[in-house]
């Protein structure tokens, strides 16, 4: 079995043996629809996909897949009641399939109440009462979209660099760009869940997700760091 997780920049895969275990996995970064980056000798009888770029770029995904490995993918595709998860959307298709994804997985991991953050090129927050019910959520610019939003639309310049952002004021205005985003973020985060998790459970996923979680747990709340969340939903889409 072979997993796809289409971000908007970047792809995850993963593949499953017949154990039932992740064998190999891995992330590539960009749009390319050419798989030459995945290992010879994978040989899947099924692949599973969740994609949140265009149909066109589906199209043309299916045909790699089908071209190397002989093989009809199958892609996710969010549904109004499925698993006992109920989403909150009049129109379900529009609610993105990975967020979708996500709550699937971690219904199955939650005893009631849950939220998931999902920190990627957006992050998105979903709420998800004990009874499977989508409470609805939130779609924001992720950290590295705040940061290029304010360069490109300000006279602020900054040289690209790397740096570990701190939940406190900064002394230069690389870290105070980088600061100000996170604890802005963070902040965000944890009002929304003292007012509305009622001591459920908080899911992280995402490329952003650890550094986040672990100042989340600064302010005393608690989360789970959980990476595949989304390609975990899809042995619950497509069993």
């Amino acid at each position: 079995m072979l997993e796809l997780d289409v971000g908007n920049t970047r792809m995850k895969w993963r593949f499953i043996g017949a154990q039932g275990q992740d064998d190999l996995a891995g992330v590539v970064l960009g749009r390319s629809l050419s798989l030459d980056f995945l290992p010879e000798q994978l040989t899947p009888q099924r692949v599973r996909i969740s994609c949140v770029r265009d149909h066109e770029y589906q199209v043309q995904l299916s045909a790699a897949v089908e071209s190397r490995w002989s093989v009809v993918p199958e892609f996710a595709e969010t549904k109004v009641n499925h698993a006992g998860l109920v989403v909150a959307y009049a129109e379900p298709k529009r609610l993105g399939v990975d967020r979708w994804l996500a709550m699937l997985a971690a219904q199955e991991l939650a005893s009631g109440r849950f939220c998931v953050v999902d920190a990627g090129s957006a992050l998105t927050v979903d709420f998800v009462a004990s009874t499977g019910r989508h409470l609805g959520g939130y779609i924001v610019p992720g950290l590295a979209l705040q940061k290029k939003s304010l360069l490109e639309n300000t006279a602020i310049r900054i040289p690209e660099f790397s740096m570990q952002a701190q939940l406190c004021p900064g002394s230069s205005t690389e870290s105070a760009i980088h600061n100000g985003i996170l604890g802005m973020t963070v902040a965000w985060i944890v009002e929304e869940c003292r007012e509305r998790l009622e001591g459920g459970q908080l899911y992280l996923t995402g490329g952003d997700a650890p550094v986040i979680a672990a100042h989340l747990q600064n302010k005393a709340i608690s989360c789970s760091l959980v990476p595949e969340l989304v390609m975990d939903g899809l042995r619950l889409a497509l069993p």
